[in-house]
């Protein structure tokens, strides 16, 4: 475990990157016949934020070579870049992020690229180096949550189904603190960069952690105090994400594909058991 997490925080690759070839010279096939895609070797570049993330790619990557499809892995560490480097054609897919992060990417710089296909879910869970149950926390703690929109909304949901505090439902899938209505003890909110919520534990009775951070700081599943288990919809549903001309790309489509398999289910449940689930497989209700 601690070789698949140890470089979670790489520094970011310089891109030198030329313009994609794979959306030039992979048309010929139907669209709805993504296995037919590849007529000839094409290197197709994924943005990812995590090593780990290799790992889970590892078997498409190798049956997509087969068939002269090669996926060449950039490393970000911080999620402000990816979509950028795609929006821009430094790279020509990323999968990196969630539904409600990719929304607000979109709303707020106004990106040309769309999701075309569903990875996983990691589940945010709630940890505490200082109470051993929810019922021990008083007014006056402090909560360490992430600060990026996106996570720190679904942080404030899950401290509402926890029974924490009550949100504002007009609010939706990425409330922020201006939209608690009211709290069941008067808590204090610690704001951080969700890869330093872990750094916090010693300081705050609570903090509010992305699976994936806290499997790279060492944290299980069964560590947690309180854990996110339900999803009425996809808005954290990790996925591929390409710009939109794009879309219908069969060689994209055929790496959705290969992405979407039982070895993949695999890796996660041998390797990422009780954080990481596969999303294309989940009922939402």
């Amino acid at each position: 475990m601690n070789r698949i997490f140890s470089a979670f925080t790489a520094i970011l690759l310089t891109l030198s990157l030329t313009a994609c070839g794979a959306t030039k010279d992979n048309t010929a096939a139907p669209a709805d016949d993504p296995s037919a895609a590849a007529s000839q070797d094409v290197t197709v570049r994924i943005g990812l934020t995590g090593t780990f993330n290799e790992d889970i790619w590892a078997p498409a990557a190798e049956e997509l070579a087969q068939e002269g499809i090669h996926l060449e892995f950039v490393q970000f560490s911080n999620f402000s870049l990816p979509n950028d480097a795609l929006n821009s054609g430094d790279i020509d897919l990323n999968a990196f992020q969630h539904h409600a992060f990719l929304e607000n990417e979109i709303a707020n710089y106004g990106y040309d690229i769309t999701a075309i296909g569903d990875t996983y879910v990691v589940a945010m869970n709630v940890y505490s180096d200082k109470i051993n149950d929810l019922s021990e926390l008083k007014d006056g703690d402090k909560i360490a949550i992430p600060n990026d929109a996106t996570n720190e909304g679904r942080a404030l949901k899950l401290l509402e189904s926890a029974g924490i505090l009550e949100l504002d439902p007009a609010a939706g899938a990425s409330p922020t603190i201006a939209d608690i209505t009211g709290y069941q003890v008067q808590v204090e909110f610690v704001e951080v960069d969700a890869n330093l919520v872990y750094s916090t534990l010693p300081d705050v009775t609570l903090a509010v952690i992305n699976g994936n951070y806290a499997l790279d700081s060492g944290l299980t599943a069964d560590e947690a105090l309180y854990k996110e288990s339900d999803y009425t919809d996809n808005s954290y549903f990790g996925l591929i994400a390409a710009r939109t001309e794009d879309a219908e790309n069969p060689v994209y489509l055929r790496i959705v594909e290969a992405y979407q398999s039982q070895k993949t289910i695999d890796i996660f449940n041998n390797e990422f058991a009780g954080f990481f689930l596969p999303a294309w497989e989940l009922d939402i209700g």
